[in-house]
């Protein structure tokens, strides 16, 4: 078993796993176990229960990968507004006017020759 030599090496890890948002425990036997504290309850993470000291200095000490790019908002392009002269919209009622697309969504099937 590994003893801690060095009260620095420890204070070190646990200041990195807690800013990782972890917590290192002693338990009393010479190993340590590393504890999620961003869930509840807080638990050891798996593989890091009991474990010498070395193994948890090489999980805190590898650098996490890098976050994703944010993503940036797309500029929505200014179409000119163009003024209808022609109510359609206003005047016909709604079953009308899906009975309308219905009609010229067939027609464009039928053009294309997808439906017979």
């Amino acid at each position: 078993m590994l003893q801690v030599t060095s009260r620095s090496s420890l204070a070190k890890t646990r200041r990195r796993a807690k800013a990782r948002g972890f917590r290192i425990l002693n338990d009393g036997c010479g190993c340590y176990s590393v504890i999620d504290t961003k869930i509840e309850p807080p638990r050891p993470l798996v593989g890091l229960d009991h474990v010498p000291l070395w193994m948890i200095e090489q999980v805190i000490a590898t650098p996490l990968p890098e976050p994703p790019p944010r993503r940036q908002r797309m500029a929505r392009p200014v179409e000119p507004t163009t003024v209808s002269t022609m109510p359609v919209a206003a005047e016909t009622p709604a079953h009308a006017q899906a009975h309308h697309s219905f009609l010229s969504l067939v027609e464009a099937l039928r053009t294309r020759g997808g439906a017979s």
